[in-house]
């Protein structure tokens, strides 16, 4: 071979070696390369998703804490436009800051998120609402604030947590138990009502009776509160989730809370044997008139209605507070623990969203919105009340105009004259079911159109 052909030859042998090499550029000489476009990793199962394994519900991630920090930090940074001076105190801060991430890490730690429906808040808009509120500002800033009132950090991430869980594995919108939950209790886990309803979701003895009724006849749903149950004692005992936590701020002291029971017992739980030990505490502190018992015991009923105490009736609040979760809060199986009032209060919620509402014997299937308000008021006042407004309405309107129909049209859903007739009169829990619904609704839906 002459010289020539070979140089011919080695360059184009060098030609073919470089064009194979154009592929994928090196580490090395490609500093200035475009770099991909930063997206938040998309690791959810879908939306009510039950694991196979009741001793196992959690499936968990192998991202670190280190990993998910990174991310809830770059997503609570890219919408939070609030300055340190918007909040009162730090608790509330780190309140906000659990609030608006806790969906992602749950996300990001376990595959688990909320949902959502159309033209409902987001979770940013639902903080922005409570922060919003003559509760917020009358009785969360004062109880947060002074220290009289010992404000539990640790109560704030049980019903955080527990809430999250509960309308994940029910499949019921985020939103709605949660304006729910507000609208109910104002997140008082210890508060009772003039009928008797206890807790969180102000469960009632013909609620609770319903409830064991719903896990004996239906085995899926039995099923599902005990999966939820077990995920949410592996988040209490997860280390990320601790560190997580402890990276905001908190320092999370979860209970043990044991196996969740077969059935769930009503009593009345505020009796004087409660009386006694809040007026044990009360002397403890070195407050005299915690010997009265009589005055002990109506300033419980005054606390138990959500008024704020105040001067040095205040510390009533905490002693009665600590009394209340030590003597019901620490296990599953009463209306006074957190989680278990959570969890039976979103398995009504999604038992009465799937209510098969049959009016002249056929079933109206209503929009998921509009099934959410009517679950509300079954919620409430019971279903045989919804399905008389129901009745009224197909008076008035044809059928199809009702399937068609969401929560937007107020007119039927908010009308106080269908309401008197499903309720026969009974013009104070007209009043109460008319507010019940607006004040959810407010809460829970923006001003979008579906």
């Amino acid at each position: 071979m002459s010289i020539k052909k070979l140089q011919n030859f080695i360059r184009m042998a060098l030609l073919i070696l470089l064009c194979c090499m154009t592929g994928e550029p090196h580490l090395i000489g490609h500093e200035n390369r475009p770099m991909p476009k930063y997206t938040m990793p998309e690791v959810p199962l879908p939306d009510g998703y039950i694991p196979p394994a009741l001793d196992n519900p959690s499936v968990v991630t192998f991202m670190s804490a280190a990993e998910i920090r990174r991310h809830i930090n770059i997503n609570y940074e890219a919408f939070n436009k609030k300055t340190d001076r918007a909040f009162p105190n730090d608790p509330l801060k780190r309140l906000h800051r659990l609030l608006n991430t806790y969906d992602l890490i749950s996300k990001l730690r376990y595959r688990r998120a909320a949902s959502f429906l159309p033209c409902q808040k987001t979770l940013p808009e639902l903080v922005d609402f409570i922060m919003s509120s003559r509760w917020y500002k009358e009785f969360l800033i004062p109880i947060s604030t002074d220290d009289v009132y010992d404000y539990s950090e640790n109560t704030a991430l049980r019903i955080i947590i527990s809430a999250h869980t509960a309308a994940h594995f029910f499949q019921v919108p985020f939103p709605t138990l949660f304006c729910l939950i507000f609208q109910e209790s104002k997140f008082d886990f210890k508060i009772k009502s003039y009928t008797g309803a206890l807790g969180l979701g102000q469960i009632t003895g013909i609620a609770l009776k319903q409830i064991n009724l719903i896990r004996q006849q239906d085995p899926d749903e039995n099923r599902r509160i005990l999966a939820a149950a077990h995920h949410i004692k592996n988040i209490y005992s997860d280390l990320v989730i601790d560190e997580l936590l402890r990276d905001i701020g908190f320092y999370p002291m979860f209970p043990k809370l044991g196996d969740f029971p077969n059935r769930i017992q009503k009593f009345d739980p505020y009796r004087w044997k409660v009386v006694k030990q809040v007026s044990k505490a009360l002397i403890q502190k070195g407050f005299s008139y915690g010997k009265k018992l009589s005055l002990v015991r109506r300033l419980i009923k005054r606390d138990l209605k959500g008024e704020i105490l105040r001067g040095k009736y205040a510390a009533v609040h905490p002693a009665l507070l600590k009394v209340t979760d030590v003597n019901y809060g620490k296990k599953f199986g009463t209306v006074l623990n957190i989680e278990t009032n959570l969890l039976v209060s979103a398995m009504l919620l999604r038992h009465y969203m799937n209510y098969e509402w049959i009016v002249w014997n056929r079933k109206i299937h209503l929009k998921p919105s509009l099934a959410a308000i009517m679950a509300i008021a079954a919620y409430n006042q019971g279903p045989s009340v919804v399905r008389e407004y129901l009745r009224y309405l197909l008076k008035l309107n044809p059928r199809y105009e009702i399937e068609q129909a969401t929560s937007k049209d107020h007119r039927l859903f908010l009308s106080k004259k269908g309401i008197r007739k499903a309720l026969k009169n009974k013009s104070r829990r007209v009043e109460e079911l008319f507010e019940h619904i607006r004040k959810i609704t407010q809460c829970s839906e923006n001003d979008c159109i579906e």
